[in-house]
């Protein structure tokens, strides 16, 4: 009978057990969130070159603004509110920033965690109201899409109608994915009934369950739309590309 000691880093509660190389997704994750935040907060800032013909950039959905401050700055706190407290976004910072852990059945870095019962971890329960104010922010994304079919009063299409259009289909599968909206639509219903009422609001929450269950998927490709919407703009403003639609305008 073997009756062998495990050696010491086989006792020690902080070396992870895991031989797979989870350190890659954890990179993945820190680069693509990191340049996000990066691009984000320059375009934020900037103020200018967010529109071009039809086309205005998902970060500006309007013009005004006061002291010269960029207009992006008076709306940029709601998605910021709303992805900073999903549910998704927690445990995807958390492990990519606090690296608490950094993978699953990987050591946490800090012991002294409390869970989300304790300031300020406790603010992320504010997401269920966030929610409200992503879906306000949602309505402007698709008033600036829709407005970008007409110009100088022809209706038209182009590559940038397109680009904005599958931009604001995510952002809107992302937001109806959200775990909070789910529960609001049906998740806290017990049994539902037999109105006609009830047999839709079932099949609501049926649809938002079925896109729920890759809300993780929904929340990166959505970020990257945003970028590339808003890239798309600034180029045709800057003149480094030209815009294929059919006004024949620009």
């Amino acid at each position: 009978m073997d009756t062998a000691e495990p050696s010491k880093n086989e006792n020690r509660a902080d070396v992870s057990q895991r031989s797979d190389p989870w350190y890659v997704e954890w990179f993945m994750m820190c680069s693509a969130l990191t340049l996000f935040l990066a691009y984000a907060t320059w375009a934020t800032f900037q103020g200018k070159d967010f529109k071009f013909g039809p086309y205005r950039s998902p970060f500006y959905p309007f013009d005004f603004s006061f002291w010269g401050l960029s207009p992006a700055l008076f709306i940029f706190w709601m998605p910021v509110l709303f992805r900073f407290t999903c549910y998704y976004w927690r445990r995807t910072y958390y492990r990519v920033y606090f690296q608490d852990p950094a993978a699953c059945a990987v050591p946490e870095s800090k012991k002294n965690y409390l869970g989300e019962n304790s300031f300020p971890f406790i603010l992320q329960n504010m997401h269920r109201y966030f929610v409200i104010l992503a879906m306000i922010l949602l309505t402007l994304h698709w008033k600036g899409t829709l407005s970008s079919f007409f110009y100088q009063g022809h209706f038209g299409v182009g590559v940038g109608n397109l680009i904005l259009l599958v931009d604001s289909s995510f952002l809107t599968i992302y937001v109806f994915s959200c775990h909070a909206l789910r529960h609001l639509m049906a998740g806290r219903l017990k049994r539902f009934g037999c109105s006609q009422c009830s047999r839709t609001q079932y099949r609501v929450w049926t649809v938002m369950s079925m896109f729920n269950e890759h809300h993780g998927v929904w929340a990166w490709i959505s970020l990257f739309s945003i970028i590339v919407s808003d890239m798309y703009v600034r180029l045709l403003s800057w003149g480094m590309i030209k815009d294929l639609n059919t006004w024949k305008i620009f």
